[in-house]
């Protein structure tokens, strides 16, 4: 293939790309359910469920789940299951589906690290191994598989979004932190790769992270009744963001209160970027110059 420049017109770039964003948190925060609340909009999702039993879409209402379509990962390989997942053309499996949601991204990773372990790919350090490979033991990754797994995972990502660069793309991630000497020093979405809590994040347009924090006081149970939590600013410690057009006004998604049905977040989210209940469009309109 030709080298090739893109000249786009600043104006109407917006109308043209499509979302990426990624959401984390602690394990039970309603990761799952908050990603696949999405409006209209994103049309029908095929949802990449690495987690295991994620594929039983027990947290998610039954109406929802009909434009759902569980990509379920089965076989030895998971570099192999995934990069089939980035490289499937959605339009000939199903034409409505215009989002691709992956739960979690953070399992597709250390599938990918215990696997290039167990089959000793990256042979440079000898592997510690328990019991036996194959057998119910395990090869412990070595540093070697730890940059491996960063490369792999830089890999994915250019393979996904270069090939599904018109589908609407969102990762779960479990939660992170790195800690220096005893204090933290950045929290974000876990990935086993070193490099990854800082440049994962940065591929992607929108970072959400869900906490659950104390709402407001119940007087029947005598209590301050628990809230989950969507926030989009990162406060020095913990990634989280959203780029927004306007460079005057603070963001207003910075800190939003989650129903028990999500759906009120991207609502929310539509509003504030102007979008409607329909499908984004999937072509793209280009001047290309190179040879």
């Amino acid at each position: 293939m030709a080298n090739t420049l893109e000249f786009l017109q600043g104006g109407s770039i917006n109308e043209q790309v499509a979302e990426r964003i990624l959401v984390y948190g602690r394990a039970g925060v309603g990761k799952t359910r908050f990603g696949l609340s999405l409006t209209p909009r994103f049309g029908k999702i095929a949802y990449f469920a690495a987690d295991k039993n994620s594929w039983l879409l027990q947290s998610i209402d039954r109406k929802k789940r009909d434009r759902v379509l569980v990509v379920k990962p089965k076989g030895e390989d998971p570099t192999a299951l995934f990069m089939q997942f980035c490289m499937t053309d959605w339009a000939e499996v199903d034409p409505e589906i215009n989002t691709l949601v992956v739960d979690t991204y953070t399992k597709v990773a250390m599938d990918a690290i215990a696997y290039t372990a167990n089959t000793n790919a990256v042979d440079r350090e000898r592997h510690y191994i328990v019991g036996e490979v194959g057998k119910g033991g395990v090869a412990i990754p070595n540093r070697g598989d730890y940059q491996a797994i960063d490369s792999l995972s830089k890999g994915f990502l250019d393979m996904l979004f270069d090939k599904q660069d018109k589908m609407n793309i969102v990762f779960l991630c479990h939660e992170d932190s790195k800690q220096v000497e005893g204090m933290t020093a950045m929290g974000g979405p876990a990935h086993p790769g070193r490099q990854m809590i800082d440049y994962l994040p940065a591929q992607f347009s929108t970072v959400v992270r869900l906490i659950r924090a104390d709402g407001e006081f119940d007087p029947e149970k005598g209590e301050l009744e628990s809230k989950v939590v969507a926030i989009t600013e990162n406060d020095g410690k913990y990634v989280a963001k959203m780029r927004l057009e306007d460079e005057e006004a603070e963001n207003p998604m910075a800190r939003v209160v989650l129903n028990r049905n999500p759906v009120n977040w991207w609502e929310q989210y539509d509003a504030l970027h102007g979008f409607t209940d329909e499908p984004k469009p999937k072509k793209t309109t280009t001047n290309k110059r190179g040879k």
